[in-house]
């Protein structure tokens, strides 16, 4: 029998059609866990996985925490916001050197500005691909949403294809 929590772990990340992280997670085995996934209602936007092994369960989920606080995961909510029992991990994992000028810090605000602005943009559009699926089931065309939206016929389709009957 397998030990999880000292056997080898593998970080992956889900990505959709156009290179946006839906989801990062850690498991033993990625087929498995990618299997029960299926039922997720964002499974059907995953196009890319990629999949990163680490000796133990400990480091990779160092890494998850990490790479969810950073990157910003579209279907993420364990871990987008520190909990007190992250503060261990947090500083684990945190390898930013302490700020020791005015341009240390304009780089810091300005890269923490931009996470927020990603993080703002990866939820407009989880948002909007939901509400394009929607729309499909609902009879909306994608001439008609592509109207709507000022996005392509075709970038609408390639979202939310036809309902299956």
């Amino acid at each position: 029998m397998v030990n999880i929590h000292t056997a080898r772990t593998a970080l992956y990340r889900l990505y959709d059609e156009g290179g946006v992280l839906l989801y990062v997670g850690i498991t033993n085995m990625p087929n498995v866990r990618f299997a029960a996934h299926t039922m997720k209602p964002w499974w059907r936007q995953v196009a890319h996985k990629d999949v990163t092994w680490f000796d133990n369960r400990q480091l990779a989920s160092q890494a998850e925490v990490k790479a969810i606080r950073v990157e910003h995961p579209v279907h993420n909510s364990m871990h987008a916001v520190p909990g007190p029992a992250d503060v261990v991990t947090l500083l684990l994992v945190d390898d930013v050197e302490p700020e020791e000028d005015e341009l240390d810090m304009e780089i810091q605000a300005a890269a923490k500005k931009r996470a927020r602005l990603e993080k703002a943009f990866n939820e407009a559009d989880a948002e909007l691909r939901t509400l394009l699926v929607e729309g499909r089931a609902a009879d909306k065309g994608p001439s008609h949403m592509a109207k709507l939206t000022g996005f392509t016929r075709e970038w609408v389709a390639r979202i939310a294809p036809a309902p299956k009957s």
